[in-house]
């Protein structure tokens, strides 16, 4: 039987900060269910600002674009800088322009949303553009998206069981590939 391929992606290049954190415990879950995973801390995604052809010549964003390629399932966990996304992750989304191929982009992909930051109402529009984004990368959102509206402790007030419930929707709504 096929394994699910999942991909995390953290917007913080805060070391060890809570969008990293959730980001590693989702990862851990993902594997105790079975699923490979990649995670990309915000070290990892700090890349030149987008321009097209760029991602061919820089060795860090060819790995992510590979990695982002063969997923079948990618979680986003974005800290919430104003009201939305953090620019960091926003320019690594950027370069999914140079997915190209059978599934351009993240084309058929789920993607699960996860917003971090100090209350509801930052993180909810957060979580909006999120999910606004993956429609816009050709990725359907998982019905649950999570906010983790105390940046700062991992998983307060249940969030654990909202994570565990939207993992689980990547995991089931992903498409696996067929086996060979």
């Amino acid at each position: 039987m096929p394994t699910s391929h999942t991909v995390l992606i953290s917007g913080s290049l805060r070391v060890g900060s809570t969008s990293d954190r959730t980001a590693l415990w989702c990862a851990e879950q993902l594997q105790e269910k079975g699923a490979t995973t990649r995670t990309f801390t915000g070290g990892e995604i700090d890349f030149p600002f987008y321009r097209p052809g760029l991602s061919g010549t820089h060795p860090g964003l060819r790995d992510f674009l590979d990695e982002l390629g063969r997923a079948d399932g990618i979680v986003l966990v974005s800290p919430t800088y104003h009201g939305t996304v953090s620019g960091l992750l926003k320019n690594a989304l950027d370069y999914v322009n140079d997915l190209d191929g059978p599934r351009p982009f993240l084309d058929g992909r789920t993607v699960g949303c996860v917003a971090v930051g100090a209350g509801t109402q930052g993180t909810a529009s957060t979580l909006a553009t999120l999910r606004t984004i993956s429609h816009a990368l050709r990725a359907w959102p998982t019905p649950l998206g999570v906010v983790v509206p105390h940046a700062g402790s991992l998983l307060p007030g249940g969030q654990g069981e909202r994570l565990l419930a939207m993992l689980g929707q990547v995991l089931t709504l992903s498409p696996v590939p067929a086996a060979v």
